[in-house]
């Protein structure tokens, strides 16, 4: 490695640094702007310091009015009765904070005090005077955010015009300068200034920080301004970790990265730092992660011009935003007529009309989002498309899953992302057993990956003359950008079949060729439970054709529907089958099961499948129009109740396995203890969430405004339910991260230097994957035969309790050797 490139790397992280804080800086700028400096970061320090004593100081002054000692208070704090002393406060301090550093007037300050209460006070009595329609106007404006609020904003104005007798300004003036009085007295945060800038007669009283708070704002900047660092790829190697705080980056330009990132928890923060400085003990997992890290990767320039092509004419295709937004519905009401006035067919079609239009809202809003992420790859595709190579340096969840520390453009990216990217070291395909695994992922990438791998190498000679024309001239016939599960791989795909028909087993591959399990985290329950039933299902055993427990759950499920055809839900369930249910109406609910979903939270992921389906017959089709129009929400309940009961006769054991988990977790949350365990390759994880249920006020509008106590004993309080609830998934993902690590250890030791890594989905050069199979296929079988993760899991948690944990379920009869000749295990 020269050290010219060295040097850029050096120049990169100078310049990561200075994008952080000038975006920190604009941030900032803009919030103060918009009179929002309670969302910053000293506002929200400030925030929760202030809290709770000016609570306090509210309540102890109350106290002195009742018994005659603070008349002079007594107007203001009689205009307050209704609202608890701990929402004042926080109204009080959300105003006074969200303008701490912009001069102010004292009297602007005090009459929005005021207003904010007044506007809560509304809401108390709206509710209680009209409870029926408050409700109404919470669960029938389907809108979101700003929105939402807006909307009962206006309801509750035009209640208030009736019957509320409004406060002058005078009034809320009154109220928010005596607020303003206790907030000064409680913090010290703020001061009075006299400003002669109208003239020297004509002062002005404003607030301004204190010098404390101004030295704490200060001397915090710098620090503040780097907790969020943007992350770039590397030029050069990243270095290795050996220790929590060794690796990663080059300079101090860059903040260092931790080797496990853990949010907001500072409990688990500390054990796992004192844990994983013991060196030799996670050597095995450094080595892993070192392995991913150290894989060269650089920019596809086959896929990148035709991107750079696509993107600059603005087709919306291969999964590319649209550059304009969807028009609004029109809506079917005259602009002259009002609410009142409306006919019940007219009200319904107005309510169907917000519903549409609320959707377009929030599709418009995803799109957005898209054309960001979007613009954001283009840029780091240009940017690094000169490099030979460039590197991603790597970091652990908490659970030990490997994540890329630069966002957006990564080889976890979406479809764009993968397929801009391709490993720098390319290899020689060398063999018929590597052209065929080149084939097998050409056709998963199309989306024909249900069949044999037999089958899906006719597919690919079936289509060879397209898929040689679309290596030739990708934009004469965009069937790959239009019907292609991930378009762009799919591209990368076909410039590398055309290179094997061109070169033959000498051509030079770079593309990843991924290995996907089938349903990760129900596969490591089976196996873990030797339950030949979920092993079946999610190919731990030989099969002559892949097994599909997606397209096995709709099965069932459907057989559940029609036999309410002769019942009382006839009429949903006939317009169901009619729609049409794919293994993708329940792909998503059975994939989360194990991971402790719901079936309240795989409601929305049927709602969504109807809406993505929709989407996409309407791009077929654009005068497409859905026999569910206006029935999703009732279609989706009705059918995941059949999903979810077709989801728990599939996969009996896994349910126990969960069971049994949120038992255990249950049991130590009584006791206040946190959830610790090591995985086989010397992984320390512990699961401790904090209780943060005695720092939430909920107001009457229905917002939950979150605040931190300062008071020692309200931390460190496990938060029972989420114990229970988090268990499954967090079990399952060490696990499934630890059998990663594993593989990626075994692969290594043989040869392997190029990983495209993503929990559940191993990838390397096509000539090394034969290899890759073998060491994914051996280490597991080493994860669950040779060990027993969950007898590990239960001896650990019981060393930290007196009680006796109930006992693990019982192991069924599955020969886990038999994943050796399992073709569709990870195919």
């Amino acid at each position: 490695m020269t050290s010219d490139l060295y040097s850029e790397q050096e120049t990169i992280e100078q310049q990561c640094r200075a994008e952080t804080q000038l975006r920190f800086q604009n941030e900032l700028t803009k919030k103060i702007q918009k009179a929002d400096e309670a969302s910053t970061f000293y506002g929200t320090s400030l925030l929760k310091r202030a809290i709770e004593p000016m609570a306090d100081v509210i309540t102890a002054n109350r106290k002195a009015v009742k018994s005659g000692k603070a008349m002079n208070a007594g107007k203001a704090f009689k205009m307050l009765e209704g609202l608890k002393a701990e929402h004042i406060a926080f109204f009080a301090c959300q105003v006074i904070i969200d303008r701490i550093t912009t001069n102010t007037r004292m009297q602007d300050v005090a009459i929005r005090i005021g207003q904010r209460c007044e506007s809560e006070l509304r809401y108390i009595s709206f509710q209680r005077e009209h409870p029926a329609l408050f409700n109404k106007i919470l669960t029938e404006t389907t809108t979101g955010g700003k929105r939402k609020h807006a909307t009962i904003i206006a309801a509750q104005n035009r209640y208030a015009a009736e019957r509320w007798n409004s406060w002058s300004k005078v009034d809320s003036l009154h109220v928010g300068q005596k607020l303003l009085n206790i907030f000064t007295e409680a913090t010290g945060f703020v001061e009075e200034h006299t400003s002669t800038a109208r003239g020297k007669n004509k002062t002005d009283k404003h607030i301004k920080p204190t010098k404390a708070v101004c030295d704490f704002i200060e001397s915090n900047r710098d620090a503040a301004a780097l907790l969020n660092p943007i992350h770039l790829p590397m030029v050069v190697p990243p270095v290795d970790w050996e220790t929590p705080s060794s690796g990663g980056y080059l300079t101090h330009h860059t903040p260092q990265l931790p080797f496990i990132k853990v949010r907001g928890n500072a409990q688990a923060r500390n054990y796992l730092a004192d844990l994983h400085g013991q060196t030799e003990e996670m050597k095995a997992v450094y080595n892993a992660v070192n392995a991913i890290q150290r894989t060269p990767w650089k920019i596809n320039s086959f896929v990148y011009e035709i991107f750079k092509q696509v993107y600059e004419t603005g087709l919306p295709i291969a999964g590319l935003p649209s550059r304009e937004d969807i028009p609004l519905p029109p809506s079917p009401l005259n602009p002259e007529q009002k609410s009142k006035d409306l006919s019940d067919a007219e009200k319904r079609r107005f309510k169907a009309f917000k519903k549409k239009r609320a959707k377009v809202y929030d599709a418009n809003i995803a799109l957005k989002s898209k054309r960001l992420m979007t613009s954001k790859i283009a840029y780091l595709a240009e940017k690094y498309l000169p490099y030979d190579a460039h590197y991603y340096p790597h970091y652990l969840d908490f659970r030990g899953r490997a994540y890329p520390a630069p966002m957006f453009l990564n080889p976890q990216g979406n479809s764009l992302a993968k397929g801009l990217l391709q490993f720098a070291e390319g290899k020689a395909l060398g063999s018929n057993e590597a052209a065929y695994e080149l084939a097998v992922h050409g056709a998963n990438c199309y989306g024909y990956d249900k069949g044999t791998l037999d089958e899906r190498i006719d597919w690919v000679e079936q289509n060879a003359d397209r898929i040689l024309q679309v290596a030739a001239d990708p934009m004469a016939d965009l069937w790959w950008a239009k019907e292609a599960d991930s378009p762009w791989c799919f591209l990368a795909f076909a410039k590398e079949w055309e290179g094997f028909y061109r070169d033959g087993y000498s051509h030079i591959s770079h593309i990843p060729i991924a290995k996907d399990g089938s349903c990760s985290g129900l596969q490591h329950f089976s196996a873990a439970l030797r339950d030949p039933v979920g092993a079946l299902a999610t190919n731990l055993i030989p099969a002559d054709r892949p097994e599909d427990v997606y397209q096995r759950v709709i099965n069932l499920a459907k057989e559940k529907v029609t036999s309410d055809l002769t019942g009382p839900n006839a009429e949903i369930a006939q317009l169901c089958l009619n729609y049409g249910l794919s293994r993708k109406a329940a792909k998503r609910c059975t994939m989360t099961r194990v991971y402790g979903s719901t079936q309240f939270s795989s409601r929305v992921f049927v709602e969504e499948y109807f809406q993505d389906t929709d989407a996409k017959r309407k791009q077929e089709d654009p005068s497409y129009v859905s026999i569910l129009d206006g029935r999703e929400f009732e279609a989706s309940l009705y059918l995941t109740e059949h999903i979810w009961q077709s989801i728990n006769e599939t996969v009996v054991a896994a349910k126990e396995g969960m069971d049994w988990l949120q038992e255990c977790a249950k049991i130590l949350a009584q006791e206040n203890l946190p959830i610790i365990w090591t995985t086989l390759d010397g992984l320390p994880v512990m699961q401790s969430y904090p209780d943060t249920s005695r720092r939430r006020v909920q107001t009457k509008f229905g917002e939950k405004i979150v605040f931190l106590s300062v008071r020692e004993d309200k931390i460190g309080t496990i938060n029972k339910k989420k114990q229970g609830n988090s268990i499954s998934p967090n079990w399952v993902h060490g696990n499934d991260a630890c059998h990663l690590r594993m593989t990626v250890n075994l692969a290594a030791a043989h040869g392997v230097s190029s990983f495209a890594m993503i929990h559940d989905s191993f990838g390397t050069h096509a000539a090394d994957i034969p290899l890759l199979s073998s060491c994914l296929r051996e280490t597991f079988i080493d994860l669950y035969l040779d060990n027993d993760p969950i007898e590990m899991f239960r001896a650990e948690t019981q060393m930290l309790t007196t009680t006796t944990l109930p006992k693990p379920p019982l192991k069924g009869d599955l020969d886990l050797t038999a994943v050796r000749n399992s073709e569709f295990f990870f195919a």
